[in-house]
């Protein structure tokens, strides 16, 4: 406390070094009587020791909330296949009157049994899954099936996970199932395909029920490099 000029103790014996501000409004002979000016707040040393651990625990939750929107993601895209899935088997006997030149999408848009946010304006030959990944939706050249085909264009961090992601969620559907397949260009634009075939297929052929971990990560590594389509072939006759 200062009264008449000078630095007085309060009664309460508070410490009563004036701070750097109050020293640039004393006189030249009070600021001489200051041997010792403390700084308020905070040191450098202290702000930098803040701000770094401020950064560490904005990475930390950056990364926690990566992981779990791509776990949210992951699951939705699973749901979206079962929506699909569900729509072919319980329109089967509908899909089978379509002729090969009519758009699929069309006709399940008609139907509301394609989830609303899989579809774009305008867009009656690809849906959308929640990564944004187009899926082509179709009959095949024979009309004999159909199939919808997730399509991988360019490289993507995150493309091994969500072609994993895909695999396992036609696995449940080994038994409705043709086959299912990848589809992949190389750099030396070289196309390679690799099948799995359902449960009523020969019992010599590679079935989609056996695919396991190992297998799986193997088949999608070809996603993370090369343009690349994950097949699911419905058979309708």
């Amino acid at each position: 406390m200062r009264k008449n000029g000078r630095n007085e103790r309060p009664k309460n014996g508070a410490d009563t070094q004036p701070c750097l501000s109050d020293v640039y409004k004393m006189s030249a002979r009070e600021k001489r009587r200051q041997a010792d000016v403390p700084l308020c707040g905070r040191s450098m040393v202290e702000m930098l020791g803040v701000l770094a651990i401020i950064g560490v625990l904005s990475v930390g939750a950056m990364t926690g909330y990566s992981k779990a929107m791509l776990k949210y993601k992951l699951n939705k895209q699973s749901e979206q296949i079962n929506q699909i899935m569900m729509a072919l088997i319980e329109y089967k006997s509908v899909l089978s009157t379509l002729k090969n030149n009519e758009s699929v999408v069309s006709l399940f848009r008609k139907l509301n049994a394609l989830p609303p946010e899989m579809l774009k304006r305008n867009e009656n030959y690809y849906i959308y899954d929640v990564f944004d990944t187009p899926v082509e939706l179709a009959r095949s050249s024979g009309g004999n099936a159909f199939y919808f085909l997730f399509l991988f264009t360019g490289r993507n961090d995150q493309n091994h996970t969500i072609c994993r992601n895909i695999l396992e969620s036609f696995k449940g559907y080994a038994a409705e199932l043709w086959a299912i397949g990848i589809n992949s260009t190389t750099s030396e634009d070289m196309n390679q395909q690799e099948w799995w075939y359902g449960d009523s297929s020969p019992d010599n052929y590679k079935k989609i029920h056996q695919l396991d971990i190992s297998t799986m990560n193997s088949l999608c590594e070809k996603c993370d490099k090369n343009n690349c389509g994950v097949y699911a072939v419905f058979p309708i006759l």
